[in-house]
């Protein structure tokens, strides 16, 4: 069942405004990697005043250039953007943002929000430019009392390009654009609110999700780099090493567009277990709208439309799609021409504590059914990070908890805590303050 929520009409002012292409006059960036950077610069070339908040400030220039050769943008051609302040202090980066974005990886998220919380300005936006892994949650638990300051919380189904530094702090690339951008908020009524204001500021059509669960179950990476990093070492051992020309033989050396069977078959396997707790999720909460839960390859030909030209299988859509062309899996030289998995990576320290654990922690709470693709990629994933996320029981280890994006983490026991900021207001049983935080 659908709820259906009235339109104020202060809200009717909001989306007017926004329709009329409302973009921030000063916007932060916190973060330092890939899409800070294409942030940062494209914003900059919008006319917005961008400040960047960043460890490694003196390593940035006063402008960023972006490269948009051979992805679906290159008739733009090179793209700068002057940036008006890059600096570790936190305080001087947010004061006057009317939006604070964070772009950084999900197990960066927390400690971000703690150090911006006590500066954002009254009524700011506060976002992530990919909402991976219970943004909503981390939000509400880092930013404390601060929260309540807050005018949105809002959060990017998918980073809007694949793209890489070419030299950090002052150009990067811009590989795969998305067609379409899709976002969610809290509360959930101003959603529309901010798909149009995102639309004015990144130059890309943005629809709306329902809600923040609806991100939490389906950013790809989650899924798609276990799945395909265990498809290309599935025999792995911890020391065994690859040439280039081995890798290649595997179709290992790019990540997405030499897509091959088994990695196909492995993430349809974890895809259906997602699909699994969506449904487990509704049965408890008809009222609760997933209807962005989409499964993996209709996700990604919606993402990237007319970029993929053959849809044929989950692993042609993959193959065919330019907007993942050219990506290089993620490697480690051990010894001169000999490589393996690089576990120093988001691939591993993002797409597992903060992807698969959250998901593993949903179908515990939602009364422990199986997951066998999912344990099965946890502890594949887990034994060279040194570390033990699942059990040998296939529980979460409730002394690694800390160290993921769990519910558990910030202190949802309950399936009513967990689905707290993903209704709307008229169906909550106690009133918001303000209408806000």
């Amino acid at each position: 069942m659908t709820i259906s929520v009235a339109t104020s009409s202060a809200e009717m002012e909001r989306l007017s405004a926004a329709r009329e292409g409302w973009r921030p006059i000063q916007a932060t960036i916190c973060g330092g990697g890939n899409g800070a950077h294409v942030a940062a610069g494209f914003l900059a070339s919008r006319g917005i005043r961008v400040n960047v908040f960043t460890r490694q400030s003196k390593r940035w220039g006063d402008a960023i250039t972006l490269s948009t050769e051979g992805s679906s943008w290159e008739k733009r051609g090179t793209i700068t953007g002057a940036l008006n302040l890059v600096t570790g202090d936190a305080s001087q980066a947010c004061a006057g943002s009317e939006v604070v974005i964070i772009a950084a990886p999900a197990n960066a998220h927390p400690d971000l929000l703690r150090a911006v919380a006590p500066f954002v300005d009254d009524g700011a936006a506060v976002g992530a430019l990919f909402a991976q892994g219970g943004f909503d949650w981390a939000c509400v638990h880092s930013m404390g009392s601060h929260v309540n300051r807050v005018g949105c919380l809002f959060g990017l189904q998918n980073i809007p390009w694949i793209c890489r530094i070419n030299e950090y702090g002052k150009s990067a690339i811009v590989v795969g654009p998305k067609k379409k951008l899709y976002v969610a908020s809290y509360p959930v009524e101003q959603r529309n609110e901010m798909a149009l204001r995102v639309e004015a500021m990144f130059d890309i059509p943005c629809g709306t999700v329902p809600n923040f669960l609806n991100l939490t179950l389906t950013p790809s990476n989650q899924i798609l780099h276990p799945a395909r990093y265990y498809g290309i070492f599935w025999d792995w051992d911890g020391t065994k090493t690859y040439s280039k020309a081995e890798l290649e033989e595997r179709k290992g050396l790019t990540l997405y567009d030499n897509f091959d069977e088994f990695s196909a078959e492995t993430l349809a396997a974890i895809d259906n277990e997602l699909q699994q707790i969506k449904l487990a999720l509704l049965q408890r909460f008809p009222q609760l709208d997933l209807s962005s839960v989409f499964p993996i390859g209709q996700r990604v030909k919606l993402h990237y439309g007319e970029d993929v030209s053959d849809t044929s299988s989950l692993k042609q859509i993959f193959c065919s799609n330019i907007g993942y062309k050219g990506c290089p899996t993620p490697l480690k030289e051990f010894s001169p021409g000999r490589f393996g998995p690089n576990v120093d990576t988001r691939l591993f320290w993002e797409d597992i504590p903060f992807g698969l654990c959250i998901l593993k922690n949903l179908a515990e709470m939602l009364g422990n059914f199986p997951t066998p693709t999912m344990d099965f990629l946890i502890r594949w994933h887990q034994k060279p990070m040194g570390l033990q996320f699942l059990t040998p029981e296939g529980q979460l280890n409730p002394q690694l908890l800390e160290r993921t994006g769990a519910p558990y983490k910030y202190g949802i026991h309950c399936l009513e805590d967990l689905v707290k900021t993903c209704m709307p207001q008229a169906l909550l049983n106690y009133k918001h303050p303000r209408a806000r935080l």
